[in-house]
């Protein structure tokens, strides 16, 4: 069992990972470590020949053994030795040409990445190092080619390396070998402060349970492997999602809040050896051992035919996702599990047409507002206290300190886990949340409440319309602003002109004449059709008359709407933004954003907490639809900010640091639609532009692929004559604090020293000030000011540079072609080893 303190910090007792995994059986002590060598570390593992061509044959041996036991019949996984799991995987061949194939459809999906252009050759002080995305998946293609590469692990692997560089959530490729076989270590890691203020050290999770925050007995960790303890963190988390190197930091380590046991713990991907060795302040050196673990079906010995790597491309992996193999189903189903906890997800589509289609029955209708929320019931976050109001699907939860402090205080606490429900499967979560959230503002106004502290730690985003909802419900009188754009090119333009011309002004007038407010009960077949297509266009954004431009207004021609603009060596459509008032453009017909269509009204509301009396509370990991809620608030509304954990240094700390783009589009679930109303609706006018269809259209993977995914939307803050996506600025939180032992485990005692900061007697932030802050967001010629640590090359981690930019050239195989880059950018002498 895992130790008392960790069980604490993780109350819902959950492995957050690609599987659901045994805990561990123990978790050693610093006074049961053997002194050890100084620096002993463990090498790198490379599997000899009978190593690999025994790996999968020898996992088999082991479920064979599982499978005699009680626990086959209901666990997920079963564990095995690290070393024949990395065996397997690196035992699964690949056939060239499906590989090709998929590298080839892969760079198609890239082309719609917006930020392409910036990632090979990032603004300064960006913190992001170049990263060549086609240009690498070319040097890749060639290496496979070439037969250098030969295993289907190594090339995901490299893969996975190059696009998780991007530190982009929304640009990612989910696998499914992950799934098959996976890595933990033994146990979690801790960083925390004694204070808050001073500099955090980092432990193993129980050697400090039990203890309090100024007399921490257990042994700080100074080294990793023989590296440094710093170093080692850093570089074991440089390719997590977040763009901020504390948010990537942060991610290492087990926390409360949201409930995680950290990268150091889960693995997805081998380790790189057997063993780690930790070394401690009081001397000692010790060695542990990894853990590997192959997936399981209760009831099923799946192994029984999986004994070579051969058997595993051939049953599992070199199959067509559409597949009705039901064990390669089964994968991809986990895989799309395990993806859902990012909530970078893009389920506003699906759950707008559903309901739609319940229209006859009347069920796509929420019920009341009572119905939709509950009261003093426990939020998995925050052990120890219940909030006083929640939505059904515990995405938000609503605090008042004087219900669990007694001390009369009259601040308000705003608990949002993310912008969408973790269950896929939950109902109404949008308006769930709206009118929870308009509960709490309701009852802090009858109960006097002056101060409001917004906690939005581990908020991965979900619904852009939650976002939205949730700032003009705070600021009723505020019109919120985010400019966005898309990336032009061959099939973006092409979608456009199909989307305007099927979802014309006519169709948007004709369909929101027919739904006439209501649940759409009234379309025909036809006009089911249409909205469905309408769903579509408006998903996508390339529908001239389902968007508004940056004064928002309707765009007076497509040329006006779809440019393209020249920006920064590559090819954009102008500045685009949402149409709040448009139903088709919303999507949901039983749902307004507060201070419009049916919710109007709100809009004149007094402002529940005036401006100075708000803090926006981070961990840095906040992104997408976060990151557009906290663009609002620190942008329009110069809320001030507090952001707690990252490096243990003396610098400032990015209050935004995961994905600041808008959207996100997936391959199959939404580009493969996109193309499909192109070509079931148009014709190309010759062989030529049917050869250019099939260049420029992404098709359906060959390989067992569970999605795939860019960013289809930058933002671009208005006042930036630079017109540089906010991925690439990391702008400074007022006030940096530390974990502590207790803020750690218990949200509340976090919320109280950040209450005490911003206005009780407390003064002194580990880094800036909360009291004396004066959020100014950009210098006096409107350019955000950002604490990134890049020069002017854009070089900052030492981790090198990518191959060289490919510009419009036509890449090998006469097939790639990078549409927009006009030159080559030029690159360093390094290469990043993806």
């Amino acid at each position: 069992m895992i130790g008392k303190f960790a069980a604490a910090l993780l109350s819902l007792s959950g492995v957050v990972n690609a599987v659901a995994f045994p805990q561990n059986s123990g978790t050693p002590t610093t006074s049961a470590r053997a002194s050890a060598a100084p620096n002993a570390s463990p090498s790198a593992y490379t599997p000899s020949a009978s190593d690999l061509a025994s790996g999968c044959a020898n996992v088999a041996n082991a479920a064979a053994a599982f499978a005699r036991t009680s626990g086959a019949r209901s666990a997920s996984a079963f564990p095995i030795d690290p070393k024949i799991g990395y065996d397997c995987l690196q035992s699964i061949p690949l056939t060239k040409d499906a590989a090709l194939d998929f590298i080839f459809e892969l760079s198609k999906l890239m082309q719609f990445q917006s930020t392409l252009t910036y990632l090979a050759r990032p603004p300064a002080k960006s913190g992001q190092d170049p990263m060549d995305i086609l240009g690498g998946l070319n040097n890749l293609y060639n290496s496979v080619q070439s037969g250098s590469i030969t295993s289907w692990n190594e090339l995901e692997t490299r893969i996975e390396r190059l696009l998780a560089g991007a530190h982009e959530g929304h640009l990612y490729v989910q696998w499914i070998v992950p799934q098959i076989i996976s890595f933990q270590a033994p146990f979690s890691l801790i960083d925390i402060s004694t204070d808050g203020k001073s500099q955090p050290k980092v432990y193993v999770v129980d050697d400090v349970a039990g203890q309090t925050n100024d007399n921490l007995q257990g042994s700080a960790i100074t080294q990793l492997n023989g590296q440094d303890i710093l170093a080692a963190i850093e570089e074991l988390t440089y390719y997590e999602q977040s763009q901020s190197p504390d948010a990537r930091w942060n991610a290492a380590f087990q926390s409360q809040n949201p409930p995680k046991q950290g990268s150091f713990y889960v693995r997805p991907r081998y380790p790189g050896s057997n063993t780690f060795t930790l070394t401690f302040e009081n001397g000692t050196t010790t060695e542990y051992p990894y853990q590997g673990y192959a997936f399981n079906v209760a009831g099923q010995n799946v192994w029984a035919s999986l004994g070579t790597g051969q058997d595993i491309w051939d049953k599992l992996i070199n199959v067509p996702p559409t597949s009705s193999n039901s064990n390669a189903k089964r994968l991809r189903k986990r895989a799309l599990e395990a993806n859902k906890q990012r909530r970078t997800q893009n389920p506003d589509l699906d759950n707008a047409i559903a309901r739609l289609q319940k229209r006859q029955s009347g069920s796509n209708s929420a019920p009341p507002p009572a119905q939709l929320v509950a009261f003093n019931a426990t939020f998995p976050d925050t052990p120890g206290v219940n909030p006083y109001i929640q939505d059904i699907n515990q995405v938000v939860g609503g605090y008042f300190m004087d219900d669990y402090a007694g001390d009369g205080s009259t601040t308000a606490i705003l608990d949002i886990t993310g912008f969408a429900p973790s269950d896929e499967t939950a109902q109404f979560a949008t308006q769930a949340v709206q009118a929870a959230v308009q509960m709490f503002l309701a009852e802090a106004k009858r109960r006097k409440m002056q101060k409001l502290i917004i906690d939005v730690r581990g908020n991965g985003g979900g619904f852009v319309n939650m976002g939205y909802d949730m700032y003009t419900q705070l600021f009723p009188g505020s019109q919120p602003y985010s400019g966005t754009r898309i990336r032009f090119h061959p099939a973006s333009e092409k979608f456009a002109e199909a989307f305007t011309q099927l979802v014309n002004e006519d169709v948007v007038n004709g369909l929101i004449r027919a739904i006439g407010g209501g649940m759409g009960e009234n379309l025909s077949n036809a006009q089911v059709n249409q909205y469905q297509l309408a769903s579509y266009a408006s998903l996508s954004n390339l529908d001239q008359f389902l968007t508004v431009d940056e004064d928002a207004q309707p765009f007076t021609s497509f040329t006006d709407f779809v440019g393209p603009v020249p920006v920064y060596g590559d090819n954009f459509t102008h500045i685009l933004t949402y149409a709040l008032n448009n139903t088709l453009a919303v999507g949901d017909l039983d749902y307004d954003i507060t201070g419009y269509g049916r919710r109007a009204s709100f809009r004149n509301n007094p402002q529940p907490f005036a401006n100075e009396d708000i803090v926006l509370l981070t961990d840095g990991v906040c992104a997408s639809t976060c990151g557009i809620f906290g663009e609002f608030l620190r942008n329009q509304q110069k809320i001030r900010t507090v952001v707690v954990g990252g490096r243990p240094n003396t610098e400032q700390s990015a209050a935004i640091g995961g994905t600041r783009g808008t959207q996100i589009i997936q391959h199959t679930a939404h580009l493969l639609n996109f193309v499909q109303i192109v070509e079931n609706n148009f014709q190309p006018a010759n062989a030529q532009e049917q050869q250019q269809w099939d260049n420029i259209f992404p098709r359906p993977f060959n390989i067992n692929i569970a999605e795939a995914a860019v960013n289809w939307k930058d933002n671009i803050r208005r006042t930036d004559p630079t017109n540089t996506p906010l991925q690439f600025y990391l702008e400074a939180a007022d006030c940096r604090l530390f974990y502590t032992r207790d803020t750690l485990v218990y949200s509340h005692n976090l919320w109280a020293m950040v209450d005490g900061l911003a206005w009780g007697a407390d003064t002194n932030c580990a880094v800036g000030s909360i009291k004396n802050a004066t959020v100014v967001l950009g210098d006096s010629n409107g350019v955000p000011v950002s604490i990134g640590t890049t020069s002017g090359s854009g070089m900052n981690s030492g981790y090198g540079d990518t191959p060289q930019l490919t510009g419009d050239k036509t890449i090998d195989t006469g097939l790639w072609i990078w549409y927009g880059v006009r030159d080559s950018l030029g690159s360093s002498n390094g290469k990043r080893p993806y």
